[in-house]
């Protein structure tokens, strides 16, 4: 694996190039030099840098039905750290490959990247914030209320002003946007691509696409149910203290 190209190592398996990234190599600028060369030129231990590429190809996603038996908060946890990992790891390195692309290549493909990329990221850290100051924050007050680790009064002026089911019904916005980049990319269809950089930045999108599929199933279909449920609890007891119309 030492005396493979940068080039047919990364083509074997994409996740290497973010490896690399981080160890500082810029991999499409050393496509044509060997993992042990870099790793001479970089001060990189080879055998370090194996055992990451290693756990990188390891890395398992969750089963989403483990979090069925999990309450709301732990869900709410995971999924702050998702949100956390894609503004700050996945779509950061996404950005830097497509503002460094090779000006040689498809200027239309690459105009389009550059222009949509960064808009759809405003839009989903945006999506992301309101996200968790809002829903979160309000799923984890129901929940505190529930279990009697709050008071009443604050919880009958957060479900009259809050709806769970309103919320949920314009959840879908990121997908919406996400079936644009799917246009610009083919579906991510890398077939005719022998440009490395523009293979990774492909495939980089397409594995954040599925992972936001699944993000949007845990919420979906995990979360939104608890929350409700945990709303319907709220409102019982509220009717216990308090007339409600």
């Amino acid at each position: 694996m030492k005396e493979k190209s940068i080039e047919i190592l990364v083509n074997e398996n994409f996740v290497y190039a973010k490896v690399l990234d981080y160890f500082g190599v810029e991999y499409y600028k050393s496509r044509n030099q060997t993992l042990q060369e870099v790793c001479k030129s970089h001060k990189i231990d080879p055998n370090h840098l194996l055992e990451v590429f290693e756990g990188a190809q390891q890395r398992k996603g969750v089963n989403s039905q483990e979090f069925k038996r999990y309450p709301a908060r732990l869900i709410i946890g995971y999924l702050k750290h998702t949100h956390e990992l894609f503004i700050k790891d996945r779509l950061p390195f996404i950005l830097r490959q497509i503002n460094a692309l090779n000006t040689s290549l498809d200027q239309e493909l690459i105009g389009d990247l550059k222009m949509v990329l960064p808009m759809f990221v405003d839009d989903f850290i945006h999506h992301i914030y309101e996200e968790e100051d809002r829903l979160f924050t309000y799923i984890s007050d129901l929940e505190r209320f529930v279990i009697g680790k709050s008071a009443s009064s604050k919880m009958l002026a957060n479900i009259d002003s809050f709806s769970i089911q309103e919320f949920a019904l314009h959840h879908g916005d990121s997908d919406d946007e996400m079936r644009g980049i799917r246009g610009i990319t083919n579906h991510y269809n890398t077939r005719n691509i022998e440009d490395i950089q523009l293979k990774v930045i492909f495939k980089e999108l397409q594995a954040f696409d599925d992972e936001l599929n699944k993000h949007a199933h845990i919420e979906n279909y995990i979360l939104f149910p608890k929350a409700l449920n945990l709303e319907k609890q709220a409102k019982e007891k509220l009717s216990n203290t308090y007339s409600l119309n």
